[in-house]
């Protein structure tokens, strides 16, 4: 027996079919949703974790779920104007467990406070800037842009709660009280902090890429930011970029035999020059100074009280990366010049000291060539998710006979490189 389809039976069927499909979103939203599907994917643009970054993230329809490995937080991120999912549950914000909070925000980013300089970094390469409505009250930045918005806006506080949360020890050797810390963000409704450190805190996010463990893994954490503004496209282009560019510099790089080690005076405030330290640089500068064409000096952390034993120990250097701390009188602290480098390393004209390498080559630097008036080095800002201009100035340090003084952030003190000391006054744009 024969049948017969009217149009009108197709287009109801198309119509009918058209009602029970999901709702397509084709990119990250920068507002909220005007309604919501359970199976609407609302985060088609997505960003992937290629590098040992140190977080992991994932979607799943209306949320992201951002696991960070450093600070032992996750982040569960909805698309505003949708619920959040029913598996979800918060760590209370009265809660006394100190470490392991699951911390619930809707996204995108539109009003957040600062208290972290490569999350002030990020926010700038996402041209975000406009979603910063306050600082803590003692963060400082190199940016001199940055500077300039944060001077007009205002400073929040650290709140201190209950003395009675207890932290939970591995090793079973019982609980220690801890003070539970938050920031005040009351006053002027804002959603979260950037900070750089995990708290107890339901409104903070730890951003953490100088802890990552390896260079372009710093740089991952772009994504990690981007992830609460809805700019996963952005960041997957800026990190690509970063990533091309960090490539092309590596296979430019020589192959030397030079060590790099990093050393410091120890100074009191009265003066005295009480030891000498060798420090053992992170995994990722490490593989930076390897991607460079060079080696890092290897072995413990030792500490001398003898600066002829800390020749000897030091004597194997090529290059040497000053992390010294030049004391005031009257407290605080000052950044050292070449003048309070030779004294705090007793560089004289002994027949001892003209022999280190690092010292005939004039290779001695510190990473703090562009600074602020706030005592802010842009190393824990722009250097730690910028690998590769990082990797660059590694690479001329790398190439030069008599010390590099076209790098970036690495100041070179035989040469007497001055520092670029930045205010809000240098912002040009």
């Amino acid at each position: 027996m024969g049948f017969k389809i009217s149009f009108y039976t197709i287009a109801a069927v198309a119509v009918m079919s058209a009602l029970s499909m999901p709702a397509s979103v084709v990119a990250n939203q920068s507002d909220c949703a005007s309604s919501y599907d359970a199976k609407t994917d609302y985060f088609p643009d997505k960003v992937q974790v290629k590098y040992n970054s140190g977080f992991e993230i994932t979607y799943k329809n209306n949320a992201k779920y951002i696991s960070n490995k450093i600070s032992g937080e996750t982040y569960v991120l909805h698309q505003c104007g949708t619920p959040v999912p029913d598996d979800v549950k918060a760590t209370p914000a009265n809660s006394l467990q100190v470490g392991d909070w699951t911390k619930v925000m809707a996204v995108p980013a539109t009003k957040v406070a600062l208290d972290s300089a490569p999350a002030s970094a990020i926010i700038e390469k996402l041209n975000a800037q406009d979603s910063v409505a306050a600082s803590y009250k003692f963060f400082a930045v190199t940016s001199a842009c940055m500077q300039k918005e944060l001077a007009n806006l205002p400073r929040v506080e650290q709140t201190y709660g209950t003395p009675s949360a207890r932290r939970r020890r591995s090793n079973s050797m019982g609980n220690s009280l801890a003070r539970r810390v938050s920031y005040d963000l009351t006053k002027d409704d804002l959603q979260w902090t950037f900070t750089t450190y995990g708290m107890s805190d339901p409104r903070s996010v730890a951003v953490n890429p100088e802890s990552a463990t390896d260079m372009l893994g710093k740089a991952e954490w772009i994504k990690f930011v981007a992830a609460f503004y809805n700019k996963e496209a952005d960041a997957e282009k800026l990190f690509d970029q970063i990533e091309s560019r960090y490539n092309s510099i590596k296979k430019s790089a020589p192959k030397t035999e030079k060590t790099v080690g990093m050393a410091r005076y120890n100074k009191v405030a009265n003066g005295t020059i009480v030891s000498w330290t060798i420090d053992q640089p992170q995994q990722w500068l490490v593989q930076g100074i390897a991607d460079a064409g060079m080696k890092a000096h290897s072995g413990d952390t030792a500490t001398y009280s003898d600066v002829n034993d800390f020749y000897k120990a030091v004597s194997g250097w090529d290059v040497l990366i000053d992390t010294s701390i030049e004391p005031l009188p009257h407290g605080g602290a000052t950044i050292p010049q070449w003048e309070n480098i030779s004294n705090g390393y007793k560089f004289g004209s002994d027949k001892t000291v003209e022999s280190l390498p690092f010292f005939k080559a004039s290779a001695i630097y510190r990473s703090d060539l562009i600074s602020s008036y706030q005592n802010a080095t842009d190393y824990n800002e722009h250097l730690q998710v910028q690998p590769d201009d990082l990797l660059d100035d590694l690479v001329k340090i790398a190439k030069a006979d008599s010390g590099a003084d076209d790098t970036k952030w690495y100041r070179n003190l035989p040469n007497k490189v001055s520092v670029d000391w930045v205010s809000s006054s240098d912002c040009k744009n």
